[in-house]
């Protein structure tokens, strides 16, 4: 049995144990684990072998400080097999250096492996360090974070670069500096920029030299190839962005410095900028109404504007803001200031005044009529001399009062002073127009002709659409409707209108609606509008004739005319109206197919069958005409077409029958043997 130990933590010592049992024996280690150097995401095996017997329990350490303290392995991400022969590892950078050792166990001893030392290499060449810009002529020393690498450059024009990182700059221009690392991972290339400077001299600020508030202007400089600082020399003047975009804030002058710098010197520029903001108009002082043909002053509170008038036909204004009035009305004064920034108006309305203006009103007006005045000047108030003839009602209204002559006055006060107009008003009674007469209705497209009972008035109707009316009243109808014609007569003192309402008529617009569909003995009806009018059949036959009557439905004069189908086949049913200005007609068809009600192929013959009295109390007496004596079926229908009574007789012979039905029209039906149908109908009355 060996035994191995530390000795001071530093030296290990083995040391081999031989017993007597030769069936037993401790783990002797025979093959060590050996270290390797491998690249990161690579996996290495660490394999131990041992003599002794078995079962020999395997432990594997680890130890971060070469040595001195040891670890257990744990299996997991990084580790597999810490209880085995073979312990497998999954490296990374930071297993770099990490040393590793194994413990043997059995029943008998244990023995431990020399320690195996595990390298991690990556391919990666570092960070660079070093001044990103040098002035020609000097040098500088660049460093990376992994050592053991080469340095080199590109452009040999611009620096020279020695194998230990020592930079010496020689002419103006950028270069890449490399640092270049080989190792068991390959070879890996880290680069820097370098930018070698000369010395600079200070370069004038281009670009506008005034600004609008609220505007922005970019400004330059040729010196960019370096650190170019904007600023700006009031504070709250303006703003200046680090691309020299510079904005306006409040108005006056402001100073813009650009310092530059690079590796060689600095130096600095700047430029005087005005910022400018849009000049106020200020406030107009001053009259707000002047005469026409006089002037007024107007002044403004700040100097250097323009004055400006909205409607020279109505005023004019001087540079010096004298106001002249010109024509009656109002226009708009403004004072106007300007510069490269905007314009800006302060305004003053002036109404210009004149005196009173001539009364264009009619100088007569009728007793208890009303007429409005009117006078081009506004602003004034109406008079009358004698308020028993005329009298001002309102603000601008006369009213004749009794027949006579007054003064009508209107004064005005104003910039103009006081003025006055008149007007003599003559009052008297109001026009008679009389009575109208002739005939209320005309048909369209003929005439009428209506008289007044007092002449020289003028005739007029409300609706031109209806009819048309001429200057001798001859009225001549246009379409159907209701219109009023007037008749108007006036004087000085006023107008007086009549009238009469007139119907336009026209033959009547006939509309008929009725079954969609009919069935055999069925009860119908037809409606005609307009009421009044006459219906007929051309097969009475089938349709059957019951009663009309003629009544107001929802306000419409309707015809109703009742049938019961008595026969297959067609019927034409006409409807015809009259009124004064003619007839119309109309008509509605009626149709009942051969094969109905289960009766294909059965003759129709009327006429054979007969029934009396008729109409009836309900006791009847049928008869039916035959070539030989026969049965025959005799069917009664209703005028629903439902079937209430069936029975048979013999033909050739009367025969009383009692039909207890309400009351009512009933089809009667007798079928002969050879397929003969024959129909007729009787009314039930109780």
């Amino acid at each position: 049995m060996r035994k191995c130990v530390y000795l001071s933590g530093l030296l290990l010592v083995c040391f081999s144990f031989f017993t007597n049992t030769a069936s037993a024996q401790a783990p002797v280690v025979t093959t060590e684990p050996s270290g390797d150097t491998v690249c990161t995401g690579s996996t290495v095996m660490m394999r131990v072998a041992a003599t002794g017997t078995a079962p020999i329990t395997f432990m594997w350490e680890y130890s971060a400080d070469g040595g001195v303290m040891w670890d257990t392995v744990v299996n997991g991400a990084t580790y597999s097999g810490a209880s085995n022969d073979t312990l497998n590892i999954l490296t990374n950078t930071a297993l770099n250096g990490m040393h590793y050792r194994c413990l043997l166990f059995n029943a008998d001893g244990s023995d431990t492996t020399m320690s195996a030392a595990l390298g991690v290499d990556t391919a990666f060449a570092g960070v660079i360090s070093g001044p990103a810009r040098m002035c020609v002529g000097s040098t500088a020393t660049f460093m990376s974070s992994v050592m053991g690498g080469m340095w080199s450059n590109v452009d040999l024009m611009v620096d020279t670069t020695s194998p230990t990182g020592v930079v010496e700059a020689r002419a103006f221009g950028g270069d890449t500096i490399k640092y270049t690392i080989m190792n068991t991972c390959g070879t890996t290339t880290a680069t820097a920029t370098l930018r070698v400077d000369t010395a600079v001299t200070s370069q004038p600020i281009t670009g506008p030299t005034h600004v609008c508030v609220g505007n922005t202007i970019a400004l330059n400089n040729v010196n960019v190839v370096g650190a170019g600082v904007w600023s700006v020399g009031v504070t709250g003047r303006s703003t200046i962005s680090v691309a020299g975009m510079l904005t306006g804030v409040a108005a006056g002058a402001d100073t813009v410095v650009y310092n530059f710098t690079n590796a060689c010197s600095a130096v600095s520029s700047s430029i005087i900028i005005d910022v400018e903001s849009v000049l106020p108009a200020g406030t107009i002082s001053g009259a707000t109404a002047v005469c026409s043909g006089s002037w007024t002053t107007l002044t403004s509170s700040v100097s250097g504007g323009v004055w400006i008038s909205s409607s020279t036909p109505v005023a004019v204004v001087s540079a010096v803001g004298n106001v002249t009035g010109i024509a009656q009305g109002s226009a708009l004064i403004s004072y106007y200031r300007s510069n490269s920034c905007g314009a800006s108006f302060a305004t003053h309305s002036m109404d210009v005044q004149v005196p009173a203006g001539a009364i264009s009103s009619n100088d007569s007006v009728g007793i208890d009529s009303f007429l409005v005045l009117t006078n081009p000047t506004p602003g004034g108030t109406w008079s009358t001399a004698d308020a028993s003839i005329a009298n001002i009602v309102g603000a601008d209204t006369v009213r004749g009062v009794d027949t006579g002559v007054t003064t009508i006055t209107y004064a005005v006060t104003n910039a103009c002073g006081t003025s006055a107009s008149t007007i003599t008003m003559n009052v008297g009674p109001l026009p008679d127009a009389g009575t109208i007469s002739g005939a209320d209705t005309v048909c369209v497209g003929a005439s009428i002709t209506l008289t007044a009972s007092m002449s020289g008035g003028v005739w007029t109707n409300k609706h031109d659409t209806l009819s048309s009316v001429s200057s001798s009243g001859v009225v001549t109808g246009i379409e159907s409707g209701r219109d009023t014609i007037y008749y108007t007569v006036t004087t000085a003192f006023g107008s007086k209108r009549i009238l009469k309402r007139i119907f336009v008529n026209q033959p009547p617009v006939i509309t008929i609606t009725g079954p969609a569909t009919v069935a055999f003995a069925g009860g119908y009806f037809l409606v005609g509008i307009p009421g009044g009018g006459t219906w007929s059949t051309n097969n009475p036959g089938m349709t059957a004739f019951t009663s009309v009557s003629n009544y107001v439905d929802a306000g419409v004069f309707k015809s109703f005319w009742n049938f019961v189908v008595l026969d297959t086949g067609s019927a034409r049913v006409t409807y015809n109206a009259t009124n004064g200005c003619g007839s119309s007609s109309k008509f509605f068809d009626v149709n009942l197919p051969g094969n109905v009600s289960g009766v294909a192929d059965v003759k129709s013959a009327n006429g054979k069958l007969s029934v009396y009295p008729n109409p009836s109390q309900g006791a009847l007496t049928l008869n039916i005409a035959t070539t030989a004596t026969e049965q025959v079926v005799v069917t009664v229908a209703n005028v629903a077409g439902q079937v209430v009574k069936t029975f048979k007789i013999a033909s050739n012979t009367a025969t009383n029958v009692v039909l207890d039905q309400p009351a009512g029209v009933y089809m009667l039906s007798a079928t002969t043997s050879d397929g003969i149908r024959h129909t007729t109908s009787v009314s039930i009355a109780h």
